[in-house]
Formats: structure tokens, sequence, C-alpha cells
């Protein structure tokens, strides 16, 4: 009887650590693939060779992803700790996957919903364990991880405010030029030189941003490090993601650039001062 005992807690502690290694690969696969998407966005101006290896790269991340979320979604079903929660996220994700595969048929009207079901698709990967930590299994995190996770954040978001105040000075300076207010000032960079200034944040800082919420998914499974993140960062990294990738969406793919772009960039940001003020007003009324 002890004997059984055992071996089902072996069991257990084995479909544990093979969902938790599963998710990690998953992020990863889907993150690479979705920041080659990305890249092939921005750069979809210079169509040649690097663009299209980019995006079969990315076909052939994502379709590797697919398979590995069958398997993580089969480990979760089986593993008596897990969270309905947490399968429910899983499932959705697998089934996004194999919709985004199936409407896939490398046509160019198609591209900007790939791109968006594959991050939608990462955002899920990435979430979950964030909602299921009690029960996930405690690994010791890479040496410096906590530090690339930290720099990648702040950085990411300090890159927001660049783009924020890149898009202020292009909408002074577009008023000044419509007013027909001709002088240059020297120390003023050009109303394109702003502009690329505020899509080459947005990439950067999207690419930091997915960074950083990749290695937070990895110290949630180091038992030392998961204070840390509180809901708060949480949250906050997700809407400043989320600004990311609707910039480049409507730049790469809408034609949102210059004037428009400016805008989308400072109403983005407002409302992140909105989400974050919110988030914080109600986790200290919960605290209450």
């Amino acid at each position: 009887m002890e004997n059984d005992s055992q071996q089902a807690l072996l069991v257990l502690e084995f479909i544990t650590y093979s969902e938790t290694i599963l998710r990690i690969c998953l992020v990863l696969f889907f993150g690479l693939a979705m920041i080659l998407d990305a890249a092939a966005i921005y750069w979809r101006e210079k169509e040649g060779r690097w663009t299209e290896s980019a995006r079969r790269a990315a076909r052939g991340f994502f379709l590797f992803g697919v398979f590995l979320s069958a398997g993580h979604f089969t480990l979760l079903m089986i593993s008596p700790s897990s969270r309905l929660f947490t399968i429910i996220l899983s499932g959705l994700a697998s089934l996004i996957a194999i919709v985004a595969l199936l409407l896939e048929r490398d046509k160019q009207e198609l591209r900007p919903l790939k791109f968006l079901m594959g991050a939608i698709i990462w955002a899920l990967t990435v979430a979950a364990p964030f909602f299921n930590e009690s029960s996930s299994a405690s690994l010791h995190s890479l040496p410096g991880l906590s530090l690339l996770h930290i720099a990648t954040a702040i950085s990411g978001e300090a890159l927001c405010m660049v783009a924020f105040s890149s898009s202020l000075i292009y909408l002074w300076d577009y008023s000044r030029l419509k007013s027909r207010v001709l002088e240059r000032r020297p120390f003023m960079p050009s109303l394109e030189t702003l502009d690329k200034l505020v899509g080459r944040t947005s990439m950067l800082g999207f690419l930091l941003i997915s960074t950083s919420l990749a290695t937070g998914v990895m110290l949630i499974f180091d038992i030392r490090l998961r204070s840390h993140l509180t809901t708060l960062k949480v949250i906050w990294a997700f809407a400043v993601w989320g600004w990311y990738l609707l910039a480049l969406v409507g730049r790469g793919y809408w034609g949102w650039t210059g004037r428009r772009g400016a805008q989308l960039s400072i109403w983005g940001t407002l409302l992140l001062g909105l989400t974050l003020f919110g988030t914080i007003w109600n986790i200290s009324g919960q605290g209450r």
C-alpha cells in the first residue's frame, strides 16, 4: 500500500515537471514565431529573401508549438493538480492555434490575422502559470535570469515613454508646419526621423517586454522568486505588451504611420496610465 502511494506521488511529480517543461517550451517556440512575424511586419516594405526566410522560420516554430500544445493540454487534463481555469486557457490556446493553421494559406490579407492569433496564443500560454502558481513544479532558475527579467522590463517600459515623447514632438512640429510656421530649429529632428524613431522603439519595446514576460514565466516556477511577481507587475507588463502589439500591427498593416501613428502612441500611453492607476486602486481596495 505504501509502495503504491509512493509510485502515485512519483507519477504525479513526473506529470507536474513535464507540464512545466512543456509550458516553457511552448513559451519559447510560440514566442520565437511571434518575434519573427513581428520582424517580418516591421520590414515588410523591404520584401526579399530575409523576410520570406523569417516567415518560414516563424511557420516552423509555430507548427512545432501546435504539436507541443496538444501534449501539454493532455497532461493538464490528467494532472489532478491542474486548475480548471488553467485547463480552459490551454485548451483555448490549442484551439486558436489549430484555427490559425487552417486559415493561414500564405495570403497577404491573412498575415495580420495570423500574427494577432499567434500573439494571443503566446499571451494565453504566458498568463496561465500566474493563475496556477500554487500547483506548479518548483524549478531553480538560471543564474542572471532575474536580472534579465528586470532589465528587459524596465527598458521596454522606458521605450514606451520614448515613443510617447517622440510622438508629442512630432505632433507639435506637424502643427507648426501645417500653420505655415516654416522656421526650422537646428536641434529639432525631421518628421520622418521622429516617425522612424516611434516605429523602431515600438519594435524594440515589443521584443523587450516579450522577453520580460517569457522570463517571468520561468521565474514563477522558482519558489524563491515567485513572491516578487505581483499581480500589479503582471497586469502592467501585459498592458504595455498589448500596446506595442497594437502599434506594430497598426503601423505595419493598417498604415498608422506619421500623424496617425503619433496619435496612437499618445492615446495608448494615456490608456496605459489609466490601467496602472486603475489596477493600483483595485488592489489597494481589495487589501482593505
